[in-house]
């Protein structure tokens, strides 16, 4: 992408497979120039880094840090110990092959017996529409997910395993897992994450019940309750220091002052996952802004729920404990998706800090363990033909329903026969494994997984090093007078991508990506008539107001607004902001005392600085 934003020419250096995603912005545009924002500030891995937001905002964030919580990250070790671009592919790696190993571990772990359903539970979970797309976000999904998995597995050694050195390996490894899914800092995910692996571990605890004394219990209690005072105890350095950017953060706009209250998906979002197959950037259904928000999981669990309930009362065949918990949480979490819930169940649950976008992660993951589970256990046949067909028939036309009421809302995108046919012709084939129960241990996963496999799996490209963006003659350019004057502070105008650029190099830049808000500049530069605008998580452009000297600001998203900012305050002058970067000639530029010192192709990039 930075090549293409650059017009610079031929093909992109490194590339090795899919192309650049413009949308997946958060990664090529936001977390890799942070990341190298902090690689090169002297000295490197700054806990405090005002490029990337005030306070000390690096520890809130999925980057490298010179800080004793980096070894609770073993992400980010490469950086310190290779070179950064060495260092950022050994982290790319252990999102995907730590996430893949982890799922298929606690897959294991919860009592699926079979290796090749664990590993297809891993490939469904690694290439859903809604990891690939969010892969690399904020919410350092692939690490939350991994951690996660590691510590539901961990926990689950406790009620299982009596052999010590196993219970001493599962405690350190749910410390050290656990430390790691704390400092990912979303509680959007981490809350509905939590309450999932709640509910896996009453239903595994139930299944054993039957089977073990009421020691084990108490056993398994002691140890998960020892993780979590170790877990504090190790964190109360990092609270200490981070307390007061977390505080600053609690009172923003956005994402601090957000509540939730259930019921902001209707039911085309929550079931969506029915559409999630060859989706691209071009064909999103109007009811969402980019393909990112219209991602989602493939929803099986209705199929499973509906099967596991005819088999019980028609048959009489048990219910698995574990079954009948994530079935109730897949039900409870779709209800506070699609339908307002009372507000002291939310504040109880925390579910008021989380999002109803998000909780669909936990979601998808209950989904997937449920599917899995009920694989792996429900083999033998024990659905009538008759039962089947008309199971397959009712699930396939509430298909059809949803795509029709999705219709009256996005009649543009369902007016193209191809986003009819193929949703309807997939799931037709996923429901017909599904209930054909001779086909179904061997065959669904393995449609359905390559199904994942083919859509999904080019959503991230692949690249050999970071060619486009450090090999590019404006990074070199800008590098280079960011070298002879380190302490020369930045300003972008016109572009917030292009701040983001600046800040890879290192040197200090005002607007861009800010995580906390810069307050004190904030206040000095407006007075607080504007503070509602500024004062959140936000990605800040600037533009040079033509109407008014004074500085005003136009919130467009609730995580983007515009600034209109005189290049000359003295506020900015006095706090050492030299230098103003455009995307084209500012031919206004000496009449607020600014000289052109570089142009720099291709790019067609304007630097000035102050006389």
């Amino acid at each position: 992408m930075w090549r293409n934003l650059l017009t610079e020419p031929g093909i992109a250096r490194g590339l090795i497979l899919s192309s650049p995603k413009h949308l997946r912005v958060d990664e090529w545009a936001i977390w890799t120039p942070a990341m190298l924002s902090q690689a090169r500030q002297t000295p490197p891995f700054p806990i405090e880094n005002p490029s990337l937001g005030a306070g000390r905002a690096p520890l809130l964030m999925s980057v490298p840090v010179a800080y004793y919580t980096t070894f609770f990250r073993p992400q980010l070790w490469g950086f310190f110990v290779f070179d950064f671009e060495h260092g950022f592919s050994f982290y790319w790696c252990t999102k995907v092959f730590g996430l893949l190993l982890a799922v298929a571990w606690a897959l294991r772990q919860i009592g699926v017996r079979s290796y090749l359903l664990a590993i297809f539970g891993a490939i469904w979970v690694l290439f859903s529409s809604y990891v690939q797309w969010w892969f690399s976000s904020p919410g350092m999904l692939p690490e939350m997910i991994t951690t996660w998995a590691i510590c539901l597995g961990c926990a689950v050694c406790f009620f299982k395993d009596r052999h010590r050195g196993k219970l001493g390996l599962a405690l350190a490894g749910f410390i050290f897992c656990g430390t790691n899914f704390v400092l990912c800092l979303y509680p959007p995910y981490q809350i509905p994450l939590t309450l999932l692996m709640l509910a896996i571990l009453a239903g595994v605890w139930l299944e054993k019940c039957d089977k073990e004394d009421s020691k084990s219990t108490i056993r398994a209690l002691l140890l998960i309750g020892t993780g979590l005072l170790a877990i504090a105890i190790m964190l109360i350095p990092y609270w200490i220091d981070v307390r007061g950017t977390l505080e600053t953060v609690a009172h923003t706009v956005y994402p601090g002052q957000r509540r939730s209250a259930g019921g902001d998906l209707s039911l085309f979002k929550l079931f969506a996952g029915v559409l999630g197959f060859f989706e691209s950037e071009q064909t999103v259904p109007a009811v969402y802004d980019n393909i990112c928000e219209a991602s989602n999981f493939y929803p099986l669990w209705p199929a499973v729920v509906l099967a596991t309930l005819f088999a019980r009362f028609r048959n009489r065949t048990r219910i698995s404990p574990l079954l009948a918990t994530l079935s109730i949480f897949l039900i409870c979490f779709g209800l506070y998706c699609v339908m307002p819930l009372p507000a002291w169940l939310l504040r109880a649950t925390l579910l008021d800090l989380a999002t109803e976008r998000r909780a669909l992660l936990a979601l998808g993951l209950a989904n997937i363990f449920l599917c899995c589970f009920f694989l792996d256990r429900y083999r033998a046949a024990f659905l009538s033909k008759t039962t089947a067909g008309i199971c397959g028939a009712v699930l396939w036309l509430g298909v059809v329903f949803l795509l029709l009421r999705g219709r009256t809302t996005n009649a543009v995108y369902f007016s193209d026969p191809w986003h009819w046919i193929q949703p309807l012709a997939i799931s037709a084939a996923i429901l017909l494994l599904f209930f054909w129960e001779a086909l179904r241990f061997r065959w669904l996963p393995t449609v359905l997984g390559a199904l994942l496999i083919f859509s999904n799996a080019a959503i991230n490209p692949v690249m050999s090093g970071l060619g486009p963006l450090l090999g590019s003659n404006a990074f070199k350019e800008i590098d280079r007078i960011r070298a002879q004057d380190p302490d020369g502070k930045w300003i972008i105008y016109h572009t917030r991508y292009f701040a983001q650029l600046v800040k890879a190099t290192g040197a200090p830049v005002f607007n861009g990506t800010m995580i906390v808000p810069d307050l004190a500049l904030l206040h000095q530069l407006d007075s607080g008539a504007n503070e509602s605008t500024y004062n959140r998580y936000a990605n800040i452009g600037c533009e040079v107001p033509r109407k008014s000297h004074e500085v005003s600001a136009s919130l467009v998203y609730p995580d983007f607004y515009i600034l209109f900012l005189p290049p000359d305050l003295p506020v900015l002058a006095n706090a050492g902001y030299r230098y103003m970067l455009f995307p084209k000639e500012w031919t206004d530029g000496a009449l607020y005392g600014f000289t052109l010192i570089e142009k720099i192709t291709p790019g067609d990039l304007w630097i000035y600085r102050h006389d």
